[in-house]
């Protein structure tokens, strides 16, 4: 039995909540009364409230973001429906500058919750009334309980631990909720640092850094990977464990599995220290998230972002040929007063400079971020459910979005996921405008199929070759073995892809 449930669903299984963890960690005498509960947006909302009403709690507290906030609010009414006297607290991202919440919760935390939380549960506890919507208290980092021995020994064998070494971000970017924060917070890096050494001593090395700007203070981001530099798993001749090295491991013997360290970083900062300090990492071993979203200076003025693309093409530039840091940058489309010209010259540009990966995005109106100030001036739609994602602007109609939208997708199956990487450079690479090649791509591949997900990998191959034989005149020779030399840095040659098959070149029968 406990008083306390803290509840979350999760996008995946893989994803572990930090937020709920710091409000049990910091519950005080209350701790012990409480217990953490995790769920997916799949599950049964049934199943949920079932486990959740076995610990008899007279408190659940729910974790409301964008993922997850419908099936949260089904979850919920179930509650209230079955025992109306359980107390209902929230909080989150979802409803943290929400005037009136749509919720049908007892009380609504808004902002960092870790002060205020304990004080409501005790108040409910004890039979005392609490305001429905209770503003949160920026915490003095230093003065919280770190919340890391509270992932357990299955969440660090399986799944994504997150940590963070700051709080906040310095830049206004308008579609962004972390542009409403008032400064940037700094964990002291002595109780930080001992934390991650427990991590590790537990068996933990995949540590996903969420700092908006992981690079800010290069002092601080330098300590840090020197830390992680000399206990990162090394080899019986002392050289650093890649992934690579680890996955060619057998299984069941003693791996020495490599780290996995995620930063987000921005772009235009970075010096010599910071690249030497990535160099060492062996490949694959850091991935660096990169905010670019816009590399059109006027657009990124609407927005209040400060665009340095010089610096951003240096040093992606630099990152690439001097680490082997793995880079992932962002793009969104939709922004206001931005046409689809405008983004395809930020894809081209962006492109050209070589990240692994470029996650295109599409704008989202998150409650209470200040771009809602362009929804008029730029007759921008949003979808009023989440994820509030764009439908149209003056620039951009409602159609030509939903293509986009099918761009994005299917820039994530054919070129994110690097099994088509020889074609996709085929496709993308030799034309005038990748963009404009792949965006051609896109908009065929939907018309046959009528799909934007599931589409199975089998007949992935078959429509890129397709696609590239068809209406590019490669010859299919030329693209077969493109897409075997794709498909075999990935799989078993005895399962290539069945259209594949005729091109195979097997070895002579020897005599």
């Amino acid at each position: 039995m406990s008083d306390i449930v803290l509840a979350v669903l999760n996008a995946r299984y893989s994803h572990t909540a930090l937020g709920v963890r710091y409000l049990l960690a910091n519950l005080g005498e209350l701790r012990e009364q409480a217990v953490l509960e995790e769920f997916l947006i799949v599950d049964d909302p049934q199943r949920i409230v079932e486990r959740i009403l076995r610990h008899q709690p007279r408190i659940v507290a729910l974790s409301l973001s964008i993922w997850n906030v419908a099936p949260s609010r089904r979850v919920i009414a179930l509650l209230k429906q079955i025992d109306p006297a359980i107390k209902v607290v929230v909080g989150g991202p979802e409803v943290r500058f929400t005037e009136q919440p749509e919720v049908d919760a007892d009380v609504v935390v808004r902002g960092e919750g870790e002060v205020v939380f304990p004080g409501i549960c005790a108040d409910l506890l004890a039979g005392r009334s609490v305001a429905a919507i209770v503003d949160g208290v920026l915490p003095d980092v230093d003065q919280l309980v770190l919340p890391y021995d509270d992932y357990s020994d299955e969440d660090i064998r399986q799944r994504i631990i997150y940590v963070e070494s700051s709080r906040g971000c310095p830049f206004r970017c308008e579609f962004c909720l972390s542009s409403m924060d008032k400064k940037v917070r700094r964990f002291a890096l002595e109780p930080l640092l001992a934390a991650f050494e427990r991590l590790i001593a537990r068996g933990c090395r995949c540590f996903k850094f969420i700092d908006r700007t992981f690079n800010l203070d290069l002092t601080t981001c330098q300590r840090l990977l020197d830390f992680f530099y000399e206990r990162w798993p090394r080899d019986a001749a002392g050289a650093l464990v890649s992934p690579e090295m680890s996955r060619q491991v057998a299984q069941g013997v003693d791996r020495n599995d490599s780290f996995f360290l995620h930063f987000e970083m921005v772009p235009d900062r970075f010096d010599e220290n910071l690249l030497d300090g990535l160099a060492r990492f062996p490949a694959g071993g850091v991935q660096l998230e990169v905010g670019v979203q816009t590399l059109d200076p006027e657009a990124g003025r609407r927005i209040s972002r400060r665009i340095d693309a010089e610096a951003t093409a240096r040093n992606i530039g630099l990152i690439r040929q001097r680490t082997g840091a793995h880079i992932h940058a962002d793009l969104i489309v939709g922004l206001p007063g931005e046409d689809v010209a405008g983004f395809a010259r930020s894809f081209d540009e962006l492109r050209a400079m070589g990240p692994h990966e470029i996650q295109v995005g599409i704008l989202k109106l998150l409650p209470g971020a200040p771009i809602a100030r362009h929804v008029e001036p730029h007759a921008m739609r949003f979808n009023p459910q989440p994820p509030y994602d764009v439908l149209q602007t003056d620039c951009i109609p409602f159609q030509r979005m939903q293509e986009l939208k099918r761009f994005a997708r299917y820039h994530d199956v054919f070129v994110n996921s690097d099994r088509f990487a020889g074609a996709m450079a085929a496709l993308m690479d030799t034309a005038a405008s990748a963009f404009a090649a792949f965006d051609a791509f896109a908009q065929w591949v939907f018309a046959e199929t009528g799909q934007d997900h599931a589409i199975n990998q089998q007949r992935q191959y078959r429509l890129v070759m397709s696609y590239l034989c068809d209406r590019q005149g490669m010859l299919a020779e030329r693209v077969a073995a493109l897409l075997i030399e794709d498909f075999l840095r990935h799989g078993l040659r005895r399962y290539l892809p069945e259209c594949l098959r005729p091109f195979e070149q097997r070895p002579e029968p020897t005599r």
